[in-house]
């Protein structure tokens, strides 16, 4: 995958998981909701390393 195509897709993946953040019930987060958070961005992370 090329550099731009691996940025436009961390990019995108990164506004759906802002998405899915700011809509979620802080009454109702969990820590497992956290870590599956703290997991995506690790993969994003990875991702724009490669």
């Amino acid at each position: 995958m090329s550099d731009e195509k691996n940025i436009e897709s961390v990019r995108s993946r990164l506004a759906n998981l802002l998405e899915q953040i700011e809509s979620v019930d802080p009454e109702k987060l969990t820590v497992e909701d956290i870590d599956r958070y703290i997991n995506l961005l690790n993969e994003m992370e990875e991702k724009l390393n490669q």
